[in-house]
C-alpha cells in the first residue's frame, strides 16, 4: 500500500493470537461495489477461431453473468452471442485463452482460475452450450493456471500447458485423453529446460509438440522446446537477452519445411523481435521492433501461403499496438495502428479466416474501452465487428486503499472509467464513491495498479503501469480539485512498468520499475514532488532483475525490496544503500522456503523485513517470510491451499505489536481468498474468507485504522463482479 508522511502502521492495534487457521469473529461490510461489463463479456485476451462458414469463436476474460468471463460467437453478419457464461466456481473463471473446435462442433478451452482448487480447468462446450469440466487443476503436480489454448490431435486428445504447477511449480505440459484422463507429459524444472510456459503448443504430423517458456535457460529469458512424441524434452533454442530476444510469451508455428516462427517480447536495443528457427536449432532474427513499428509482441503469428507472416504488437506504433506484415525478405509493413476507438492493446494473436482476412481481438479500446473484435482485409482496412461495453466507475481494484485522517479511503482501479483505462477514486466514511480522476490511456497514463500516497495537503501520488508519452508508464499527482499532473513519464531507458510508491519525511517519492533502465532489468528511482527524477540503481537482465512491488525505507535512507528474477528465476530480497550499492540479502529457491515474490517488503523498527511468495512452501502454495537485518531467512507460515489461504500476491502490513496482516488471492472456505493475521507467536488466523458475493481475489495488503477496523479491496466479486472495497470490524 502507499505510505503517507505519518505511516498508518504506527497507529494499528494488535489482535490477540488465535488458533491456527481459525476464523476470527469479524463482520464484513462491502463499502463499495465496482461495476463490471454486462453479459456480453469484456477484455478478450485470446486469439479467435474461425470456422468454414465465417463464424468466429472466442473468449472474454471478464464479464458475463458472474463477471467470470464468457465464451462467445460472432456470426458472419457481426452479431455476437454468448455461448457460455462462467460462474467463477467449479466451472472455471477467467478464460484468457481462445478455443479449439472438433468436427462435431464441440469447443474446448481453459480457464486460468476457478475449479475446485481455483487453479483453473479444462472445459468442453457442446454445440448447444452445455459445459463439461474435463479436468480441474490442483495447482500441484498436475499443473496450475493454464493461460494458453489447447491443441487437438486427430484422435481427439487434447494437449496444453500450465503456467504454474507441475513437480517444481514452474509449469507443465499435459495431455487429456478422449475419456478425460489427464497425464502430465513434462514438468519444467527452472534450469536450462525452461520455466513458466505461458503459450500453447504446436503439434506436427509425427506427434511432436513445440512450445516456449518465458523464463528458464542460462539468462532466465526463456527457451523454445520440443517434446519428442510428446514425452522427451529437447531444448531447441535458449534466449540470451541479446539481439536474439527474451521472454517469448507467444508460441511457435511450423512451416512445411519444419522451420519454426515466433516472437519474443524484448531484446537489447529493440522492443521485441520476430524470429525463425530451423529444425537444426539455428535462430535468425527476421525483424526487430523499434517502437514506431510496434512494441512487445505478445500474441502468436500466422503464416500465409506466400510465406508472409502476420502478427500484432501489444504496444507501440505511436498508439496502442499495431497489426504488422513481415514478408519473406524480412521487410515489415504496419498494416494498422490502433488508436482507441478501433481497439487498444491486441494481446492475442491473429487468425486467417476462409476469406483470407485477418481476425483478432484487442483487450481494451473500442467504443466503451472494454475491448473489440476486428477484421482486416489484404489492403489493411480494419473493420470493428463487435465492441464490448463497459462500466463508468472503474473495475478491478488490484491495489489496496489509503486512509486519510478523516477516515476516507483512496484507491485505484486498473480498468473501467469513461475511457476504460482506470480511475483514482475516493470512498467517504458513508460509503459514497467519487471518481477523482479517469485516465485516458494517453500521456496521462493507463492501468494504475498500485496504491496511492497522500500528503498533508490532500494531494494524491501514484503510478500507472502503462500509458505516458512513451507507453512505459508514469508517475502522477492528482490535487484535491481532481487536476492531474504527470510528474514523470518513463521512456524505457529510465525504466518501464513502475510499481507503487513510498515517501520520506520531506515528501520525496521512491519506487521501482519492473523492466527497462540502462541494463533493461528494471530500476529503483527517486522523484521529488516537483518532478525531478533520479535513477538510484539499474538492474541487469541476469541473475537479479525485475523489482516488484513497493520498496521499504529505513531511517538511514537504505531501501529494501524484492526482485522476481535470480539465477533460478525465483527472486531475491535486496538492500540498496544510500551510495547506490546493492546487496542481495536472500536468494529464493524451489522447495519449502518459498519462491516467486510478487510484491515488495515491509520493515519493522528492528530492521527485519517481511513479505510473501506466490509459490513454494511445504504445499507449494506460497509463504509469509521474515528476513533479519543480518540476512537470516525464516518461513513464518506456509499456506496449505485450504481454508488458511492460497497464493498470496500482495505485501503484508505490520502493527506496533508485531502482528502481520495480509491477503491471499485464492483459498479459504469458498476458494475466493482470505484476509489473515499472523500473531507474534507465529500462529496464522483467518480473519475473513471471501464468498464471491462479498468480494473475491484480494490482491492488496490490508490497512487498519486506530479503531482496529481493517480495510482493503478485492479485485473481483461483489454484486456486479467488478470488485469491492471492504471493511472488516472485529466483534
Amino acid at each position: 500500500m502507499g505510505h503517507s508522511k505519518q505511516p498508518l502502521h504506527i497507529l494499528w492495534i494488535a489482535l490477540a493470537a488465535l488458533p491456527a487457521h481459525a476464523q476470527t469473529p469479524v463482520t464484513e461490510t462491502v463499502v463499495h461495489n465496482f461495476g463490471l461489463p454486462p453479459l456480453s463479456g469484456a477484455h478478450p485476451y485470446g486469439s479467435l477461431l474461425a470456422d468454414p462458414s465465417g463464424n468466429l469463436y472466442g473468449t472474454a476474460s471478464q464479464g458475463g453473468k458472474a463477471g467470470a468471463g464468457v465464451v462467445f460467437k460472432i456470426d458472419s453478419a457481426g452479431q455476437q452471442s454468448v455461448l457460455y457464461s462462467f460462474t467463477g466456481g467449479a466451472d472455471g473463471k477467467t478464460p484468457n485463452a481462445g478455443v479449439v473446435r472438433d468436427p462435431q462442433g464441440n469447443l474446448y478451452g481453459t480457464t486460468a482460475y476457478g475449479g475446485t482448487s481455483n487453479a483453473g480447468v479444462v472445459y468442453k462446450l457442446s454445440p448447444t452450450g452445455a459445459q463439461t469440466v474435463l479436468h480441474t487443476f490442483t495447482g500441484g503436480a498436475d499443473g496450475g493456471n493454464p493461460d494458453a489454448p489447447l491443441v487437438l490431435d486427430p484422435g481427439g486428445n487434447l494437449y496444453g500447458t500450465t503456467t504454474n504447477g507441475g513437480s517444481a511449480g514452474l509449469g507443465a505440459v499435459f495431455k487429456i485423453s478422449r475419456t478425460g484422463a489427464q497425464t502430465v507429459l513434462y514438468s519444467f524444472q527452472g534450469g536450462n529446460d525452461g520455466a513458466h510456459p505461458y503459450a500453447g503448443l504446436t503439434l506436427d504430423s509425427s506427434g511432436n509438440l513445440y512450445g516456449t517458456t518465458i523464463n528458464g535457460g542460462p539468462a532466465n529469458a526463456g527457451v523454445v522446446y520440443k517434446l519428442v512424441s510428446g514425452t522427451h524434452e529437447t531444448v531447441l533454442y535458449t534466449f540470451m537477452f541479446g539481439s536474439d530476444g527474451a521472454y517469448p510469451y507467444a508460441g511457435v508455428i511450423l512451416d512445411s519445411a519444419g522451420n519454426l516462427y515466433g516472437t519474443a517480447t524484448e531484446a537489447v536495443q529493440a522492443e521485441g523481435v520476430v524470429y525463425k528457427l530451423t529444425p537444426a536449432g539455428q535462430q535468425t532474427v527476421l525483424y526487430s521492433f523499434n517502437g514506431e513499428s510496434g512494441s512487445y509482441p505478445l500474441g502468436s503469428i500466422v503464416l500465409d501461403a506466400n510465406g508472409n507472416l502476420y502478427g500484432t504488437t501489444s504496444k507501440g506504433g505511436s498508439g496502442s499496438g499495431v497489426v504488422y506484415e513481415l514478408n519473406a525478405a524480412g521487410t515489415e509493413a504496419v498494416l494498422h495502428r490502433f488508436a482507441g476507438p478501433d481497439g487498444s492493446y491486441p494481446y492475442g494473436g491473429l487468425t486467417l479466416n476462409a476469406a483470407g482476412h485477418l481476425c483478432g481481438t484487442t483487450s481494451q479500446g473500442g467504443t466503451d474501452s472494454e475491448g473489440a473484435v476486428f477484421t482486416m482485409d489484404a489492403a489493411g482496412t480494419e473493420a470493428v465487428l463487435f465492441n464490448f461495453p463497459g462500466p463508468g466507475d472503474g473495475t478491478q481494484p488490484d491495489a489496496g486503499v489509503t486512509l486519510d485522517a478523516a477516515g476516507n479511503l483512496y484507491g485505484t482501479t486498473v480498468d473501467g472509467g469513461p475511457a476504460g483505462h482506470g480511475v483514482v477514486y475516493r470512498v467517504s466514511t458513508s460509503g459514497q464513491e467519487t471518481i477523482l480522476y479517469s485516465f485516458t490511456g494517453g500521456a496521462d497514463g493507463s492501468s494504475p495498479s498500485s496504491a496511492v500516497v497522500l500528503d498533508s495537503a490532500g494531494n494524491i501520488y501514484g503510478t500507472t503501469l502503462e500509458g505516458g508519452t512513451n507507453n512505459d508508464g508514469a508517475v502522477y499527482k492528482v490535487d484535491p480539485a481532481g487536476n492531474e499532473t504527470v510528474l514523470h513519464t518513463f521512456d524505457y531507458t529510465d525504466g518501464s512498468g513502475p510499481n507503487g510508491l513510498i515517501s520520506d519525511s520531506a515528501g520525496n517519492l521512491y519506487g521501482a520499475t519492473f523492466v527497462g533502465g540502462p541494463a533493461y532489468g528494471g530500476v529503483v528511482f527517486k522523484l521529488t514532488t516537483s518532478g525531478t527524477y533520479t535513477m538510484l540503481y539499474g538492474f541487469g537482465t541476469g541473475a537479479n532483475s525485475g523489482p516488484v512491488g513497493n520498496l521499504a525505507r529505513d531511517t538511514a535512507g537504505n531501501l529494501y525490496g524484492n526482485t522476481e528474477g535470480n539465477s533460478g528465476g525465483l527472486g531475491v530480497v535486496f538492500k540498496l544503500d544510500t551510495s547506490g550499492h546493492e546487496t542481495v540479502l536472500y536468494n529464493f529457491a524451489t522447495g519449502s522456503g518459498g519462491n516467486d515474490p510478487y510484491q515488495g517488503v515491509v520493515l519493522d523498527p528492528a530492521g527485519n523485513l517481511y513479505g510473501t511468495t506466490y509459490q513454494g512452501g511445504t504445499a507449494n502454495d506460497g509463504v509469509v517470510y521474515k528476513v533479519t537485518a543480518a540476512g537470516h531467512y525464516s518461513v513464518l507460515h506456509s499456506f496449505t491451499g485450504g481454508s488458511d489461504g492460497l497464493r498470496p500476491v500482495a505485501a503484508v502490513t505490520l502493527d506496533s505489536s508485531g502482528n502481520i496482516y495480509g491477503t491471499t488471492e485464492q483459498g479459504g472456505t469458498s476458494g475466493e481468498g482470505v484476509v489473515f493475521m499472523i500473531g507474534s507467536s507465529g500462529t496464522e488466523s483467518v480473519l475473513y474468507s471471501f464468498t464471491g458475493a462479498s468480494g473475491a481475489n484480494p490482491a492488496c495488503a490490508p490497512a487498519r485504522d486506530s479503531s482496529g477496523d481493517i480495510y482493503g479491496t478485492a479485485a473481483a466479486g461483489g454484486t456486479s463482479g467488478g470488485g469491492v472495497v471492504f471493511k472488516l470490524t472485529p466483534e
